[in-house]
């Protein structure tokens, strides 16, 4: 199953070396995620991050980068997926959806998309959403064009639960930089090798 790891909301320091040797060390695509991010900030970030990996990072925001660093795509929220056609990329395209109906919907004009919440949100608390898992089940098992990656509430205790859908990979985020990586930066690693199995 494909492994995605969606940055922690904010910047922390060290983050981009912890980053690095997470790069260095397992095989999964960073999805750099700074909603309150300047076009700077993404600039800088990436230039941290040593050029052989800019092929297994996804951009959210600051598309103009991806030709820059050469990264392996782009990710568009839901407020950002109509500019997605107007922006060429040579890489993928993904996006977040919420239902079975919207993945339907979408199927084919995207690479991937997240699927979220399957379960409860780690990074947001009292996160539930309204999929129903027997409807997404039976999606899971029909044709269809675009991988469909399961978000929200992923960790060592649900991943278990995941393989019985037939999610084609899963996004973790909150499971492995805490709602507090600054005070937490020990853990991080820990956390990533339990999901990573």
């Amino acid at each position: 199953m494909e492994l995605i790891l969606l940055s922690h909301p904010e910047f922390f320091s060290e983050e981009s070396n912890i980053v690095s040797r997470l790069l260095e060390n397992d095989s999964f695509t960073f999805h750099l995620r700074k909603p309150k991010a300047s076009k700077r900030e993404y600039f800088n970030f990436l230039k941290e991050i040593p050029q052989s990996f800019h092929k297994r990072v996804v951009l959210h925001d600051a598309y103009e980068l991806d030709q820059e660093f050469e990264v392996k795509g782009l990710h568009f929220s839901t407020s950002k997926r109509a500019i997605a056609n107007s922006i060429k990329t040579e890489g993928s395209r993904s996006t977040s959806c919420h239902s079975v109906a919207e993945a339907k919907e979408l199927d084919g004009k995207f690479d991937y998309l997240f699927l979220s919440p399957v379960f409860e949100s780690i990074s947001k608390p009292n996160y539930v959403g309204n999929l129903s898992m027997c409807e997404v089940k039976a999606f899971l098992l029909e044709e269809r064009k675009t991988k469909i990656i399961a978000l929200g509430g992923i960790e060592e205790r649900t991943i278990p639960d995941l393989a019985s859908f037939k999610f084609d990979g899963m996004a973790v985020l909150g499971a492995v930089w805490t709602n507090n990586p600054q005070e937490n930066k020990d853990l991080i690693k820990e956390n990533f090798l339990k999901i990573i199995g």
